[in-house]
């Protein structure tokens, strides 16, 4: 991680900001820019504003370039909801939750190691090197999900 950046109670559901950040995760730093502003969700522009000052605070800090960074982490999580009532039929009022969001994004090396890989687990060796068979047995129905 070289830098982040991060944006609290802004006033809009993260369902809504996840669509936007679907759109510019693992990319470089000029390509999400491209992508945020020729966006037409409100969640472009608040994320444009998050990603420029994630770019500011590494060349501040680290004195890099836009161009040597990638969009490595974006999240959208939730905040506390306002409640608010609407008036509904027969004098009844229904609740309305105005949702927030935490929106967090951090900028890493553009081909350094600095990016997290995505890890596979190989299943456990069967042969005839461990004592019991019971034990490699049940671990191979776990991983099969068999009874």
């Amino acid at each position: 991680m070289i830098s982040k950046a991060s944006a609290t109670f802004v006033r809009i559901a993260p369902r809504k900001v996840r669509y936007v950040i679907d759109l510019i995760r693992r990319k470089s730093v000029p390509q999400a820019q491209l992508i945020l502003a020729g966006s037409p969700r409100r969640a472009g522009g608040i994320l444009k504003k998050i990603l420029d000052q994630a770019v500011d605070a590494a060349q501040k800090n680290s004195q890099l370039t836009a161009e040597q960074l990638v969009v490595s982490k974006v999240l959208a999580d939730g905040g506390p909801s306002m409640k608010r009532f609407r008036a509904a039929t027969m004098g009844r009022a229904n609740r309305i939750k105005k949702r927030t969001s935490h929106i967090q994004l951090e900028l890493d090396l553009k081909g350094g190691v600095a990016l997290p890989a995505k890890k596979t687990i190989a299943p456990p060796a069967v042969g005839g090197s461990a004592p019991g068979g019971k034990a490699k047995k049940s671990v191979l129905k776990k991983l099969v999900g068999a009874k």
